[in-house]
């Protein structure tokens, strides 16, 4: 997802004749824009701004470009006549044209994550330092791809690339990355792609404890297929769109640093893989709150604890339930509590008691925490001393910070006691994530006490 720059020729997808020159530039922050010296609508629609789905161009060097999802930012005309515009586009497709929409699918794609390379820790490189420092023995070989079937119409491969060799005078450079490729048994859309592509970026994201970005995407296409000796060939086609968070510079991430590594899972890789995919769709209300805790490290630490907080609420509920009474036992209460509202009342207070009843048979926050922390005591114990000092610490500080009532602003923790207070609250959710994905809870608690990250919170 580097800075680039591409001069051609453009043209409508469904308008082929009329094509005009330009600039594609394209950078993270800002995405794809398209300065095109001419316009692809006539002089009497000029003030109306197109929104064409496919725009199609010829690179100087001949590669073929899709833009798709574009719209017109600006049209000008000057006195002598001459026209440009300037278009927008969401999604970048550097070496395949797509004519239509519904021929935008993959047959797989190639994903490179930040951290992923110390994630996997898995190296080529063999080097052997000889007696009486007369030299050094370097011996590469490529390492074996790993895979994972995740489900008859889904694999995953951890693939290894070699950079190199080259050979100046005084020194050889290979350089070896490593990336996860993703297989579908049909033609898969890119929307459907890109869904699997940020389901893996927040599983590394949760086992690196970093906020991990897509930094290189290629798939592979019938648009772009090629006969080579009388065998089909796919070259890949570089895929481009605007980032919200632009990665820095990675610091090399250190195995202690991470909650867990593939090393941790490598003999059961398709298993916890499995187990990732098959709760996306429950759990997916509860992921969004977590990770956006993780993706967003500015976010104040107030905001960071409601996030939490609901989350876990989420999660107990859609895991474990938790009513009073059954739904059949609790309408007879909840009509007698509706009918005893009177009659003059307000009618936004009706409607406010109204909602506050239909979620009366809910379990409290209080007594979730409480369930949780039963659920998964031989872990939260270690690190939870009064329990119910904490939950009552959890209970009153989300009160507070939501309603912001005077009487509970003594009750609420604060300064640098939120912080503590919110990292072990995230240690119980990565506690219910982790142990959902196929951790047992000895092994969690190992993860948690290898983390140097957590050294400070299991000992407070």
């Amino acid at each position: 997802m580097e800075t680039f720059e591409y001069k051609g020729i453009w043209w409508l997808a469904d308008r082929p004749e009329e094509k005009a020159s330009g600039t594609l530039k394209y950078t993270p922050a800002e995405g794809a824009i398209l300065d095109l010296i001419g316009s692809f609508k006539d002089i009497k629609d000029f003030n109306n701004m197109l929104k064409p789905e496919i725009i199609l161009g010829i690179s100087s060097d001949g590669k073929p470009i899709t833009l798709y999802k574009c719209f017109e930012k600006s049209s000008a005309r000057s006195y002598r006549g001459l026209l440009t515009s300037s278009f927008y586009a969401n999604l970048v497709f550097v070496g395949a044209h797509f004519q239509d929409a519904k021929d935008i699918k993959f047959k797989s794609m190639s994903v490179y994550y930040s951290y992923l390379d110390e994630w996997v820790g898995i190296s080529g490189f063999e080097i052997k330092q000889l007696w009486e420092g007369k030299g050094v023995v370097i011996r590469y070989k490529l390492p074996e791809p790993i895979r994972a079937d995740i489900s008859d119409k889904l694999g995953l491969e951890i693939n290894f690339h070699a950079i190199g060799p080259n050979f100046p005078f005084f020194q050889i450079n290979i350089e070896q990355k490593t990336e996860i490729k993703i297989i579908t048994s049909e033609d898969t859309s890119f929307e459907d792609y890109r869904k699997l592509i940020f389901q893996i970026r927040n599983l590394l994201t949760l086992a690196t404890m970093q906020s991990v970005q897509v930094l290189n995407i290629r798939g592979t296409t019938k648009a772009n297929q090629e006969m080579i000796d009388d065998e089909v060939y796919y070259p890949p086609t570089e895929i481009f769109y605007k980032q919200l968070y632009i990665p820095q510079e990675n610091q090399k991430l250190h195995r202690s640093e991470m909650l867990f590594s593939f090393r941790d899972i490598s003999d059961k890789f398709e298993y916890f893989l499995k187990n990732w995919f098959e709760n996306l769709g429950l759990f997916e209300p509860v992921y969004d709150l977590y990770f956006a805790t993780l993706h967003n490290p500015h976010m104040y630490i107030g905001n960071k604890f409601l996030n939490l907080v609901q989350a876990i609420e989420t999660f107990h509920r859609y895991r474990y339930g938790g009513k009073y009474l059954s739904d059949e036992e609790y309408k007879l209460i909840y009509n007698t509590l509706i009918n005893a509202i009177p009659k003059g009342a307000q009618k936004e207070l009706k409607e406010r008691l109204e909602e506050y009843i239909s979620y009366g048979n809910e379990f409290s926050l209080r007594k979730r925490m409480k369930k949780i922390i039963d659920i998964y005591q031989d872990l939260l114990n270690f690190f939870i001393e009064d329990r119910k000092s904490f939950i009552e610490k959890v209970v009153n500080t989300r009160n507070y910070l939501t309603h912001h009532s005077e009487d509970l602003k003594e009750r609420a923790v604060k300064g640098e006691d939120l912080y503590y207070l919110t990292q072990k609250l995230k240690i119980c959710l990565e506690t219910c994530l982790l142990n959902e994905m196929g951790f047992s809870l000895k092994n969690i608690r190992h993860l948690f006490t290898e983390n140097l990250n957590y050294q400070a919170e299991l000992i407070k």
